[in-house]
């Protein structure tokens, strides 16, 4: 059997697709409660780009439309059932750019591209400055990047010779030094190491090396190695691959491995009989770059590799209201900031929401997941990744 793993795969029965997921998108709804949906088929789109479509990731009924404040959407539900055959789909005819966005488009696997600045997903006319694949995993009990493309060792090269095609950009495949994925060199594709510690899988770090943004207005888009598996599975089998690769994690977690699962999995249903009782603190990522989570009503969100679930004190809470405490600034912080940003100044400036600062001192270059690890240790309590977002959207609002 082509792309498989020994791993244990586990069985859902439900699942969401999250709003919060597809910043940039005005989601339009193309089904409802109570209707039939397939594996590949488009369940909303873009009301302002009609072109970018989010598909189903299992087949099943839609059992939930779940919305907030002025409807925004915040999460799609689906009841699995696999009765209901996959969609199929014609590999494209061409090696042209027109013809290759045209198939990620239909197929959805366009959503799992994602830009910098801002994080969003890019729009279908736009042209990048550099493309970036993300083929190495440094955090802390991270799924090992190299057995799972190494399974889908075809699927890969095949995804490779795609995404080559969609733009004239240098284009770049970030790996570890133990490990380069095989890909075909007629790509263009260029082969980068990076080591260094934790945030070494990090697109941020990879941009700011290759292609830092600064004030050109440029905008560069980056995928994860296992949505490179996933539109290449499309390309050789025609149909969606069913599974992602997570890793349960963290001392609360009686039996910490590797598992494939569903997107948009419910999180309760995946950690059910698998940690300990007590006050505990879950994850979605790493216990360094990942974000808190509530428990109860948490799903898998997109391109999500890990949970981590850690024992909390009784008395432990999360701070409310992000950015109060004093920022005490030490050597620590330059430790973990990313690559070239100097931490105090940034931190300090977006503690005050002072937009053009942070601009100046790499705002446009960072998302939420960069700044994670200076708000788990930094003893002003301030979630940095909530303070950058509000400065990323002052800039966006403003271009």
């Amino acid at each position: 059997m082509p792309g498989s793993l020994d791993l244990e795969t586990r069985k859902i029965t439900r699942l969401a697709l999250l709003g919060s997921d597809y910043r940039g998108v005005n989601p339009e709804l193309l089904c409802q409660a109570g209707d039939e949906v397939r594996a590949g088929s488009a369940v909303m789109r873009d009301a302002r780009r009609p072109a970018i479509q989010v598909v189903a990731p299992r087949s099943g009924i839609v059992s939930k439309v779940e919305r907030g404040p002025r409807r925004k959407l915040v999460a799609l539900h689906i009841d699995v059932d696999d009765s209901l055959v996959e969609r199929e789909f014609t590999r494209p005819a061409s090696q042209e750019k027109e013809a290759q966005r045209e198939f990620m488009l239909k197929t959805g696997t366009w959503s799992s591209l994602r830009t910098r600045p801002f994080g969003n997903i890019p729009d279908p006319a736009a042209e990048p400055a550099a493309l970036f694949i993300t083929a190495l995993d440094a955090e802390p009990l991270a799924p090992p990047p190299a057995p799972i493309i190494e399974a889908f060792a075809p699927e890969f090269s095949a995804a490779v010779n795609a995404l080559a095609c969609i733009s004239s950009a240098p284009f770049y495949l970030c790996h570890a030094p133990d490990y380069k994925p095989a890909f075909d060199p007629a790509s263009g594709a260029i082969s980068q190491v990076f080591d260094g510690g934790s945030s070494a899988g990090l697109p941020g770090v990879h941009i700011q090396a290759l292609c830092p943004i600064g004030f050109a207005g440029g905008e560069v888009w980056h995928i994860g190695y296992q949505e490179v598996i996933a539109l290449g599975h499309l390309l050789l089998h025609g149909k969606p691959w069913l599974q992602r690769v997570i890793s349960l994690g963290g001392e609360a977690v009686d039996n910490p491995r590797c598992l494939q699962v569903s997107v948009g999995a419910a999180i309760d249903d995946l950690l059910a009989g698998e940690i300990c009782d007590g006050p505990l603190q879950l994850r979605a990522g790493s216990a360094i770059y990942g974000r808190p989570l509530d428990p109860g009503q948490a799903w898998l969100a997109a391109g999500q590799r890990q949970l981590t679930v850690t024992r909390r004190a009784a008395d432990e809470a999360p701070a409310e209201d992000p950015g109060v405490g004093a920022l005490i600034p030490g050597d620590w912080l330059e430790a973990l900031a990313p690559p070239g940003v100097f931490p105090v100044p940034l931190l300090r400036a977006l503690q005050l929401g002072d937009a053009e600062r942070a601009r100046e001192l790499g705002a446009l270059e960072l998302v939420e997941e960069d700044l994670a690890a200076l708000s788990s240790a930094c003893v002003s309590n301030s979630d940095y990744g909530r303070l950058l977002r509000r400065v990323l959207d002052q800039l966006e609002a403003a271009r």
